[in-house]
């Protein structure tokens, strides 16, 4: 094709045809600019379409992480009600002095020791702000919304961590040596029946309930961006 070209360019002035070959000089470089057009065209294409790519993948990513901790929020959020419900009956036993139910009251009372701990992804905002990947998030709500979810996985941190103390600082001390692990023996009755106890109890319930509430929220919080992404993806499916 330049050896076409270069041919065409040396008849024309071999022939003296300098008018015609101004004109064919012009047209060549006419061709040269259409030809870089397009090649610059068909590279931002490339572009685009590689940005897309990775949009969409960011997209998937935070809707597959969303939807993980969706579920583990879900399990929790059932595991918190059934401790909660048991808190509260444990309080009914000493309140109205149920001495038939000690047996009853033992078993809640080392379940006291144990609670839902979420263990998602609680920092996932600030990843893809660390990564780089934020930018790809094209939809500001979307943002704002992770960033406000980021924000109630660490409450519900907060809450396991002051329900750990309680339990570490308060409830140990408190039940040592009131009931023999190993063959679940009640040692110390009243203590079970004690105000200290009770109050353990009180504060686990409004730490559970604390906890049921934010669960929550972050189901809710979860299931919007879960919607957002979703209408992200169909548009550039369209």
């Amino acid at each position: 094709m330049l050896r076409f070209f270069k041919t065409i360019r040396l008849n024309l002035l071999t022939n003296n045809n300098i008018r015609k070959y101004l004109f064919y000089a012009i047209g060549e470089i006419i061709l040269v600019v259409i030809g870089i057009l397009i090649a610059l065209k068909i590279n931002n294409w490339n572009s685009d379409q590689i940005e897309k790519q990775q949009e969409i993948k960011t997209y998937s990513d935070v809707k597959e992480q969303i939807q993980q901790n969706l579920e583990e929020i879900s399990k929790l959020e059932s595991l918190n009600d059934y401790y909660k419900s048991l808190y509260n009956r444990g309080n009914i036993i000493i309140s109205n002095k149920k001495w038939e139910s000690i047996d009853t009251l033992a078993f809640i009372a080392m379940n006291l020791s144990q609670y839902s701990d979420f263990h998602g992804n609680d920092n996932l905002y600030e990843s893809l702000v660390n990564s780089g990947d934020i930018k790809r998030i094209k939809n500001p709500d979307i943002q704002k919304k992770l960033q406000n979810l980021e924000s109630t996985y660490r409450y519900i941190n907060k809450l396991e961590d002051i329900q750990w103390e309680i339990i570490i600082k308060e409830l140990s001390p408190e039940l040592r040596g009131v009931i023999n692990y190993s063959n679940f023996h009640i040692e110390k009755p009243k203590k079970l029946f004690s105000v200290e106890l009770q109050n353990i109890i009180i504060e686990s319930i409004y730490v559970t309930a604390g906890k049921d509430s934010i669960y929550n929220r972050a189901l809710k919080e979860i299931d919007i961006i879960d919607k957002l992404i979703n209408m992200e993806l169909e548009d550039y499916n369209k």
